[in-house]
């Protein structure tokens, strides 16, 4: 019965929508299909749709391609609209905490907690000035932004199951051993990147970086809408001798910055010592030699994600899965299992 069920990831990027679908269960998953499409870059943006019919006929157009056969989604939302408060919440019993936290949301957040779809993880317990406390991890995003994307799908004639917040979704498809101690998971979008700190493995904060592939393509000339051809710019600017590498070294050198100022965040807010590695997904992981570049630049190990490397997976369809920019939506999927 379980290994019936099945589940879409689906991930929206300026310039793309990529989607894996898995089938199985928790531990045991196998992806069946996946793929991606290109779609014109004003389509979606800050993570809303902006264009319905050219969405919806890019979904259709991915359906077929890829020869999904579930419409039913976890879909990935992240924006500069979604808030990640790592707080303290007074010690009420477990089973009270859902109602006492979400009453007294609003006092976490800069908007009207009815305005607002409220998630959250328990992190621990501690002892604070007040007494015992509950440590949480809260997510809030914009009602409005969801539920306009939602409705959308649903045009599409697609099933909104879960929405997860795509940062968190990545450190499902990592092994334990990758998420022991401190971890940064860097996603490089083309639109909107974020970084995630990941302790033990356990999400802790996570936030927008002002650093996107975009902004490096552009450097080249490169203009929409996007395509292969364009991102195999993103190569060629990091051979040896190419003019263009000093670019390259100028993007990368944005992207440390955020990481050193983002560990300087985590160090005070978390008591964090240091830092065990920084792990490179999302379609910006893919520029030659960028993890090498941050290495010297951050003096520690950089890696690049391999989303398949805890999956079964199709033999035809494995060498495009390898791909950094497909560990959103395989997370996303697993998620979909969980649940």
């Amino acid at each position: 019965m379980f290994l019936s069920r099945r589940v879409v990831g689906l991930e929206f990027d300026m310039g793309c929508i990529r989607a894996v679908e898995i089938k199985g269960r928790k531990n045991y998953a196998r992806v069946v299909a996946a793929g991606e499409v290109f779609l014109p870059p004003t389509a979606f943006a800050d993570g809303i749709i902006k264009d319905k019919m050219t969405v919806c006929a890019a979904l259709n157009k991915l359906w077929r391609k890829a020869k999904i056969g579930s419409r039913r989604l976890v879909l990935g939302f992240f924006n500069h609209g979604v808030l990640v408060r790592h707080i303290t919440f007074p010690k009420v019993p477990r089973d009270k905490l859902d109602s006492a936290l979400r009453l007294q949301a609003g006092e976490y957040l800069p908007l009207p907690a009815e305005e607002m779809v409220l998630d959250y993880a328990v992190l621990g317990e501690a002892t604070g000035f007040e007494g015992e406390v509950w440590e949480i991890l809260l997510v809030a995003a914009k009602k409005e932004d969801l539920l306009h994307n939602i409705n959308v799908l649903e045009q599409c004639k697609l099933e909104t199951q879960v929405i997860d917040a795509t940062p968190f979704a990545l450190q499902r498809v990592l092994p334990v051993d990758k998420l022991m101690g401190a971890t940064i998971i860097v996603n490089l979008a083309m639109d909107i990147s974020s970084m995630v700190l990941v302790m033990d493995g356990m999400s802790r904060l996570a936030r927008v970086i002002p650093v996107a592939l975009g902004q490096y393509l552009s450097q080249f000339g490169a203009v929409a809408p996007l395509s292969e051809e364009v991102l195999n710019l993103a190569a060629v600017g990091a051979e040896p001798g190419a003019g263009e590498s000093e670019v390259l070294r100028t993007w990368a050198g944005g992207i440390a910055k955020e990481i050193r100022t983002a560990i300087s965040f985590f160090v005070r807010q978390n008591e964090l010592q240091h830092v065990d590695r920084v792990i490179l997904c999302g379609i910006g992981a893919g520029v030659s030699g960028i993890n090498t570049y941050l290495q010297e630049e951050l003096g520690i190990a950089v890696e690049i994600v391999e989303p398949t490397s805890q999956l079964k997976i199709k033999e035809k369809i494995k060498s495009n899965l390898m791909r950094p920019e497909f560990a959103a939506s395989i997370g996303l999927a697993l998620r979909g299992l969980e649940v």
